[in-house]
């Protein structure tokens, strides 16, 4: 199979908001300053890092998430899902559904949707790859029947086979616009075992008044159903987030989640740089590949070059070195815009994990 990431290095997360985005945020909170400022300041912002990945020899770079607090801000651009707002801002802000989920590019409050992909393209230039962060369809499943949301959500879906049709419809529009725009690599994350609130996976199915295993294997078909119209040469990277490790039965789990027509399949290993990893979920991965997320975004401690080489050297027992790629342990921040490390930080784990990458596979 040849490889549809040409690249060692892969970017699967968010990045930590760099000092002048982080003060714009909060005067923009403050309602010190106009919308109009912020976006020019996060544009500025997003061109200094496209320049810093280019400096530092990515050939793959995304917006850095810039331009969204989390990942339910996708969701609230859709047609008919909006945002409930809640008077603390460490509480979620509810997804309110109010008729047929769809995404109409002309729709008034989408195309900021597609605008920043959009500014991407439009800076990197070269032969670099703009790649387009999405939350996955399953999330916005698990948004819509957490217990929170599913009230309102059966107002206008009392059968979970229509919503997970409108999703699928609506993700097989999202994917063929970007594809439109010249998106050739969308990554997918998701979130729904780690949804913001208090909300774990185990209540969203008891909403949905299904059991675990039940859900997953209607998320694998939802993903699957998203994805039967995806172009050829187009890649979707489906990321996985560390805490579905530890629900239920992972490699049951595995078997129905990674066997969808997603290209390849990113996954966190959590803060175990240092540690000895099972890798035999690989198994389930076979014919794709993988972006093993194996830096850390949230340790202070300097980067072992050793451990993360042998990490993937153990990896490659189980998938070709070739279709085998680096990446951080997902995002640099939280849902709340903060984040443990600095941005100075960021970059040099970043930098690490070029150079490893250049001992590993020579580029």
């Amino acid at each position: 199979m040849a490889n549809k990431i040409p690249f060692s290095v892969d970017i699967t997360g968010s990045f930590v908001y760099s000092e002048p985005l982080a003060e714009a945020r909060k005067r923009y909170q403050e309602g010190e300053l106009i919308s109009a400022k912020l976006h020019e300041i996060e544009d500025k912002e997003i061109y200094r890092i496209v320049e810093k990945c280019k400096e530092i020899g990515l050939k793959c770079v995304t917006d850095g998430d810039y331009k969204s607090t989390n990942y339910t801000d996708f969701f609230h651009h859709l047609e008919n899902i909006s945002k409930l707002e809640t008077p603390q801002p460490e509480e979620p802000n509810e997804s309110v559904v109010s008729g047929k989920i769809d995404f109409d590019n002309s729709f008034l409050s989408t195309p900021p949707v597609t605008q920043r992909f959009t500014y991407l393209t439009g800076i990197i230039g070269g032969d670099m790859y703009a790649k387009a962060l999405l939350p996955s369809p399953t999330t916005l499943l698990a948004e819509l029947l957490r217990p929170e949301n599913r009230y309102n959500t059966g107002r206008y879906y009392p059968d979970i086979e229509l919503l997970v049709h409108d999703i699928a419809q609506t993700y097989q529009k999202v994917i063929n616009e970007f594809y439109d725009m010249g998106c050739r690599f969308l990554q997918l994350t998701d979130y729904a075992w780690n949804l913001t609130g208090d909300s774990n996976i185990e209540q969203v199915a008891q909403a949905a008044h299904l059991d675990l295993h039940s859900l997953i294997a209607t998320s694998a078909q939802l993903t699957e159903a998203c994805l039967a119209q995806k172009p050829d040469d187009m890649c979707i990277s489906l990321q996985f987030r560390n805490p579905w490790w530890k629900v239920g039965d992972k490699e049951k789990m595995a078997e129905l989640l990674f066997s969808t027509r997603a290209d390849a399949i990113a996954l966190e290993f959590g803060n175990r740089e240092n540690e000895n990893i099972d890798f035999s979920i690989l198994n389930y991965c076979q014919g794709k590949e993988v972006i093993l997320g194996l830096i850390s975004t949230t340790s202070l401690q300097p980067i072992s070059t050793s451990n993360i080489i042998l990490h993937i050297e153990n990896a490659a027992r189980l998938i070709p070195l070739e279709s085998l790629h680096l990446t951080s342990q997902g995002d640099f921040r939280d849902n709340l815009g903060n984040s443990v490390i600095s941005e100075q930080m960021m970059w040099s784990k970043i930098v690490t994990m070029k150079n490893i990458a250049k001992t590993v596979w020579g580029k």
